[in-house]
């Protein structure tokens, strides 16, 4: 029978899957074969055809005991003709760079995520199977009802109590320590968010070009590092050294490149002792910068693997916009993806139990740019806001607190800090 709406493109109807955990996952096992040893990796975990077969060649020379690195499995798959259902030596290679490392935690975190896709794929195809049947008052529902709880059964998550969260809640109430926060120094800013950017919390700046994201960011970090907590800054718009630079002058007070020009070993010179002195309190902070990063994949692996290590209470990522995920694919677009890497940052945040901040571009309507969803993923929403006496820091999202709060500051750019400013 001829189509009689031949410009009607039918829908395809879409398949939980995770393609960016699939591909960091892959990439791990080809760096790290012992995670085969580690933990399970079922077929069904992996939706993408070129995974399975890429998967299968692992656990082949894995269970026959032989040394197995990158090039086996590039030279098995040579052999059963599959090397160009992977896409290749080129496909290969592209996928074993996802990730900078094999490490076991990222491992782990990406196979729970196909985990959750491949149940409801499981769950999907259940649904599907019987759906003709309901439709026709038929099929045997308990059947179903008994398979999609079999199913949800497979889960992995470790659930507390209603009883425990009380408790939580209650020793929170009695302690007499401070709550733990990441602020700024601004003192009504950080009375607003009670302290700033809490653990397992995500923050976002939000400001036009040139507007004081970095400055903030920068601001961010030094104080923590000050408190003596371990910040790691990934820098994707300036290189580390550029970084290093703006906080050594947030802390001395002044553009410490003035140096260049100045006798350094002339001790009578105000800004030469107190750089010096804070060139060596520096040195002795725990401050790792990263400019060589652009992936989420590449950042998400490096920040677990440094938390894993003890290095990692606060992470900065500058900025949301800079950070890719992977090619577009035909049915998508950047605003998904924006949506998805400011998604995968609070993951960083919930689970590793830190504190995270980044910043977003503003448009010319003054809204985030790319997408909306960064503020629905973030716990803490701050726009700098030009006006005529100066730029004001706006609340707009604090997710325990007051919104709407605005906060006049001065912005110094010499010396990378917002300072406050006093109302007219």
């Amino acid at each position: 029978m001829t189509n009689p709406f031949p410009n009607i493109i039918p829908i395809t109807r879409s398949v939980p899957q995770s393609e960016s955990s699939e591909r960091a996952a892959i990439s791990c096992l080809l760096q790290n074969f012992e995670l085969l040893n580690a933990m399970t990796w079922p077929d069904d975990l992996f939706f993408t055809q070129a995974h399975r077969t890429i998967l299968a060649a692992i656990r082949e020379l894995h269970e026959k005991g032989v040394r197995t690195d990158f090039f086996a499995v590039q030279s098995l798959l040579e052999r059963k003709g599959q090397l160009d259902e992977v896409g290749g030596m080129h496909g290969l290679m592209e996928l074993q760079d996802v990730m900078p490392t094999g490490d076991p935690g990222t491992a782990a975190w990406h196979r729970q995520t196909l985990a959750a896709a491949a149940r409801y794929r499981g769950a999907l195809q259940t649904v599907r199977k019987a759906e003709g049947e309901f439709a026709r008052q038929e099929g045997d529902i308990a059947a179903v009802s008994l398979t999609l709880s079999e199913i949800a059964a497979q889960g992995e998550t470790v659930r507390e109590t209603t009883h425990d969260l009380l408790h939580k809640i209650l020793n929170e109430m009695e302690s007499t320590e401070p709550v733990e926060a990441f602020g700024t120094g601004l003192r009504e800013l950080d009375e607003v968010t009670t302290g700033g950017v809490k653990r397992g919390e995500l923050l976002t700046i939000a400001a036009p070009t040139s507007g004081g994201k970095s400055i903030l960011l920068v601001q961010l970090a030094l104080r923590a590092i000050e408190a003596g907590k371990s910040v790691v800054f990934f820098s994707l718009e300036m290189p580390a050294k550029q970084v290093a630079s703006r906080i050594l002058s947030s802390m001395c007070g002044f553009n410490v490149n003035v140096l260049k020009y100045v006798d350094r070993s002339d001790n009578t010179n105000e800004q030469v002792t107190a750089f010096s002195r804070r060139f060596s309190e520096l040195s002795r902070m725990s401050l790792q910068i990263e400019s060589g990063y652009s992936e989420i994949e590449q950042i998400d692996s490096a920040a677990r693997e440094l938390v894993a290590k003890g290095k990692a209470d606060f992470i900065v990522v500058d900025y949301v916009q800079l950070v890719h995920l992977r090619a577009l694919g035909s049915n998508e677009t950047r605003e998904q993806h924006v949506s998805e890497i400011t998604k995968r940052l609070k993951a960083l945040a919930l689970q590793l139990n830190i504190g995270v901040a980044t910043a977003s571009q503003l448009n010319d309507e003054g809204k985030l740019r790319e997408s909306r969803a960064i503020a629905h993923h973030s716990d803490h929403v701050w726009f700098i806001c030009p006006s005529e006496q100066g730029p004001n820091i706006v609340i707009n999202k604090n997710r325990e607190g007051e919104r709407g709060t605005i906060v006049p500051v001065a912005m110094h750019g010499a010396c990378s800090r917002f300072v406050p400013r006093a109302l007219k």
